[in-house]
């Protein structure tokens, strides 16, 4: 693809400005409080555009562009399943677990249910979701500075890791907040400024639909091509695979206080659906403009090229780029915060001193992130479905045990460690299971991994009881005076 230099200059100002926002963030470090947890004071528009920064990123531009592009309206039970793991996640989980007040959510889990050895235990299981999902991450990231740059495929990928890594090692949780609000209002305002043009360069949308609607009858109807199997487990996976996200769960942690959480929520309510409609009319666009298109997840960088002015070209560009940082960020800072806070400093090291828990941190993302090079450089399939198998470990293992954590009293230590075995083992075997053909790949393994994680929770709790700690968690997690 040919840069000219207004495209060149947009897209490396609005990366400097992203470096910029890292430095300052780097210079208002003063401790390990500051560098996992923005001194917990983060307003409500700073959770809001880490939020939406980091499930946007380039997700949107590549993999459910592609998803929309191919399957049609019946992506959008992904984005409802994701809708609803915010709106759990804001308005019910969230203000509680500012409330309980920790670092990590295996270090909530481990007072929650009176259990040291959840810590270490989540914490490896936080490390692997995240490693995976820094590993699409940096598939978005090679396919943008391979298609704008012509750089290898496998070249570009160790370029964004050493970049991510350098921003995120000076810059911790003050720069994830600030530099992900940034990444918001660019990817948002981006998204605003080439809908109309890609829209009026297919004739309209009357005319899209009618041309698309010939060329695939069900590309517009509830489950498309997909059936409602595939769609509910599309909307089960992606909200409770959010809901189990530690990535996300963390940004509560950063709150000035509850109420910050739940105008966030209120953000995301108005902010998060809308964006995504955007999106899919692009992508239903380019199914007219692009009928053959090689490489769907390429819909956007052939779409500006074509069509758009150089500033758009750049800014858009920017936008992934400026996305994929913000995700990376997130991810890589909550995997080593967890590993650094769960294992170092709770088992092998309880002593460390700060500049030692600073130093393993440090250490860590620059592991976790070489780590997740390998995975992207493979590609072993399309971004989402890459995502998906993430988010279904993550919902299986994590979101259902997080969720009946905060409202059911009766769960106990031992219902919390079987939901948690099960829901990660029966998630991976089956999964392993219908790519060896030995289960059917018709029923997702998230729904009986699910039904049989639900069940073991309550039937173990049933015939264990909770300690006293436990119950005295619970009701503190409720606010209920005289818990502590």
């Amino acid at each position: 693809m040919k840069n000219d230099i207004v495209i060149l200059v947009s897209f490396f100002s609005v990366i400097a400005l992203v470096i910029i926002v890292s430095l300052v963030a780097f210079l208002k470090i003063k401790d390990s409080s500051s560098f996992f947890l923005a001194e917990r004071k983060a307003k409500w528009y700073l959770i809001l555009g880490s939020l939406m920064a980091s499930t946007i990123s380039g997700a949107a531009f590549f993999g459910m562009q592609a998803y929309f592009y191919n399957l049609g309206a019946s992506v959008f039970w992904i984005l409802i399943g994701c809708s609803l793991g915010f709106f759990i996640m804001c308005f019910f989980v969230g203000p509680r677990l500012r409330r309980f007040g920790m670092f990590t959510i295996p270090e909530y889990l481990a007072e929650r249910f009176d259990s040291p050895l959840l810590k270490p235990v989540f914490s490896s299981l936080v490390a692997i979701w995240m490693v995976i999902l820094m590993g699409t991450l940096y598939v978005q990231g090679g396919l943008l500075f391979e298609n704008m740059f012509g750089l290898d495929y496998s070249t570009s990928i160790w370029l964004i890791g050493i970049i991510t890594i350098v921003l995120t090692i000076f810059g911790g949780m003050v720069a994830v907040l600030n530099s992900d609000f940034l990444a918001m209002f660019i990817l948002l305002i981006v998204t605003i400024a080439a809908f109309p043009i890609i829209i009026n360069e297919a004739g309209g949308w009357g005319e899209i639909t009618a041309a698309v609607q010939a060329q695939q009858p069900e590309f517009f109807t509830n489950t498309s091509s997909v059936g409602f199997t595939a769609a509910l487990s599309w909307l089960i996976i992606w909200s409770l695979g959010y809901l189990g996200h530690p990535g996300f769960l963390t940004r509560f942690y950063t709150a000035l206080n509850e109420r910050e959480i739940i105008k966030a929520g209120i953000g995301i309510s108005v902010l998060y659906l809308p964006f995504w409609i955007f999106i899919f009319m692009i992508a239903t666009a380019a199914k007219v403009i692009y009928p053959n298109l090689a490489d769907a997840e390429t819909i956007w960088m052939v779409s500006l090229y074509d069509l758009a002015p150089s500033i758009i070209i750049g800014l858009g560009m920017a936008a992934i780029f400026v996305g994929i940082l913000s995700s990376v960020n997130t991810w890589l800072l909550t995997a080593a915060t967890s590993l650094t806070r769960d294992i170092y400093q709770a088992v092998i090291n309880p002593e460390a001193s700060e500049k030692q828990v600073m130093f393993c941190s440090k250490l860590l993302i620059f592991i976790l992130s070489i780590l997740a090079i390998p995975i992207g450089i493979w590609r072993p399939g399309y971004i989402i479905e890459m995502m998906n198998i993430a988010y279904a470990i993550a919902g299986s293992a994590g979101g259902l045990v997080i969720l009946l954590s905060m409202y059911y009293k009766g769960m106990t230590k031992q219902g919390a460690w079987s939901g948690i075995i099960a829901g990660a083992s029966i998630a991976v075997l089956w999964r392993v299971g219908t790519w060896t053909g030995i289960i059917t790949s018709t029923i997702d393994p998230i729904i009986p991994t699910l039904v049989i994680s639900f069940v073991l929770i309550i039937l173990v709790s049933k015939l264990t009881q909770p300690s006293m700690k436990t119950t005295a968690m619970y009701e503190r997690l409720r606010g209920v005076a005289g818990s502590q």
